[in-house]
């Protein structure tokens, strides 16, 4: 058995799924939105993707949850940003990204976890796979590519290290979040 199929027989139970996932459309009034558009017009993911697909635009993932909150194991819902650019021009004043960052934690916790990418350092969720990847294309292999694997935190807690060890300071006076 799969290692994600495994996770997947743990999880909570659809039903209940359904409604933690309609309870973060209602939490972040993604119900208020009257489909403007602003959110998919000022999207950075054709720039930063490529190209435009309405499944993945803040509008297009509001409206497929809203009419079948159950199909929440999609690649699409893992291309967003959360760069803010939707919630800030959103009219209505839907936080998207809030939703998204809820919704993302959800999913982990409950095993859907084929399209994150986890920290090889201490293993904590860090970011979208398709996120990382394009960063990876744009980067080419240069070296700075070491630390794309690693979360911020423990990128912090490194350099401290580092920054101590050439100061010539004592251990214990090291300090990390």
């Amino acid at each position: 058995m799969k290692e994600e199929n495994k996770d997947l027989n743990q999880s909570m139970p659809a039903f209940d799924l359904k409604m933690e996932v309609e309870k973060l459309l209602h939490d972040n009034n993604l119900n208020f939105c009257f489909e403007c558009g602003k959110c998919s017009a000022v999207c950075p993911m054709l720039d930063f993707y490529g190209e435009y697909n309405y499944d993945r635009s803040p509008r297009g993932v509001v409206e497929r949850l809203s009419l079948d909150p159950e199909k929440i194991d999609d690649e699409s819902l893992w291309y967003c940003l959360t760069c803010q650019a939707c919630t800030f021009f959103c009219p209505s004043g839907i936080d998207f990204q809030s939703f998204m960052t809820g919704l993302r934690e959800l999913l982990l916790n409950n095993g859907f976890k084929k399209h994150a990418f986890f920290c090889s350092v201490c293993g904590n969720y860090f970011m979208p796979k398709k996120e990382l990847e394009y960063i990876k294309k744009i980067l080419d292999g240069r070296r700075s590519c070491d630390y794309l694997y690693v979360c911020p935190e423990c990128r912090k807690k490194d350099y401290a290290e580092i920054f101590h060890r050439v100061a010539h300071w004592p251990k214990q006076s090291i300090k990390t979040a």
